[in-house]
């Protein structure tokens, strides 16, 4: 489906409204986070920012991350065990 534009007005008129559109859900997307704050300011106050997370799915993706050195036994005289075959 082709669309003809036939005189620069009909032009302009496109251009105005694509950019009207396009303003309007960039300045509606930027003022998103102001209304959730002010929404939710309550339950921020008591809770902290990040009330909602899971302190063990954090714990866990740190863990995966970086797991805790105990896990691993330290050893320093690996020279006999390292085998290489090409």
């Amino acid at each position: 489906m082709k669309r003809v534009i036939k005189s620069k007005a009909n032009q302009r008129l496109l251009i105005i409204n694509l950019l009207h559109f396009v303003l309007t859900a960039a300045t509606l997307g930027l003022w998103a986070p102001v209304w959730w704050w002010c929404i939710n300011r309550e339950e921020i106050k008591q809770s902290g920012v990040f009330h909602k997370f899971d302190n063990d799915y954090w714990d866990y993706l740190v863990e995966r991350d970086e797991p805790p050195a105990s896990l691993y036994p330290t050893r320093f005289d690996l020279a006999h065990e390292v085998r290489f075959d090409a």
